[in-house]
């Protein structure tokens, strides 16, 4: 008999206000800071009517981590003081690491303002740990076509980064992140390293885990480091966000779009944004 994972917390993301923007944000808390590597984890479902840019977030800075996004549905335009300059859509990544420093904006793409529809993704904060947090900064669009995708019994299992099975992700990273679209009764079967912190966040549908537990709809699920196999049936059409890694053990300081080690760290960030040492984008 297979041995199960054993669960650890299922909460409710609450809504929180970026700007005019309503998103949902299970994690940071208050009680429940960080789930290490991830820091921050932002959910954003709207829907955007034709010629009206409803996201538009204007140049801003980031040090010490990588902040991603998972589009589910739209279309977003991304453009970085290190001379990029892309648009990613459906089921597709925007993976930085902002490293020593980068300053980026984004917002929703012209095409898609035309046409509008559902906007629909996520942004995770992924810590590095100190001996990367000042290397070179870097950006990665990650298309369908890159992304590994196993299709099997009403189940898509995009692997983003990280390893599953024989696959590697494309993202270089070894933290293991998926995006997953389940069909109603399909089933998945998935295990980590007891080590590995895992958690599971559900942008909609219905989930049973490991025949016991139900969790729904803008809940973050969060397991114990426990060996045994994490199952989940959906009982309904489901759409989710899988992460598992490695904790850092390291001191964590976080102010705004920085995340360092130390105070001193952090009014360095800030001092060497003030002085362009990031680079600019206007």
């Amino acid at each position: 008999m297979t041995t199960s994972r054993k669960i650890k917390n299922i909460h409710t993301a609450p809504q929180v206000m970026m700007g005019n923007i309503a998103l949902r944000q299970p994690f940071p808390l208050h009680g429940f800071a960080q789930f290490s590597p991830f820091i921050l984890l932002h959910h954003f479902d709207f829907d955007i009517e034709p010629g009206n840019n409803s996201f538009d977030v204007p140049p801003h800075p980031h040090r010490g981590f990588c902040p991603v996004t998972f589009m589910y549905e739209g279309r977003v335009s991304h453009n970085d003081s290190l001379g990029n300059s892309s648009v990613i859509g459906d089921n597709e990544v925007q993976w930085i690491n902002a490293a020593r420093g980068i300053i980026h904006s984004e917002t929703t793409d012209k095409d898609f303002v035309e046409t509008g529809g559902r906007f629909q993704g996520i942004q995770l904060w992924i810590n590095l740990p100190a001996d990367e947090k000042m290397k070179t900064p870097s950006y990665m669009p990650i298309t369908k076509n890159e992304i590994v995708l196993i299709e099997k019994d009403g189940v898509q299992f995009r692997l983003i980064s990280g390893k599953y099975l024989d696959k590697k992700g494309p993202a270089p990273s070894n933290v293991f992140t998926a995006m997953m679209r389940m069909q109603l009764n399909s089933k998945f079967e998935i295990e980590f390293a007891a080590s590995y912190n895992v958690a599971i966040y559900i942008l909609e549908g219905d989930i049973e885990i490991n025949n016991l537990e139900k969790a729904t709809q803008h809940q973050l699920v969060t397991f114990e480091n426990t060996d045994g196999a994490i199952t989940l049936e959906a009982l309904s059409p489901v759409k989710l966000l899988l992460m598992a890694g490695e904790p850092i053990h390291e001191p964590l300081v976080t102010h705004g779009p920085f995340v360092m080690n130390t105070q001193t760290e952090i009014l360095e960030a800030m001092r060497d944004y003030q002085q362009g040492k990031m680079g600019y984008l206007y």
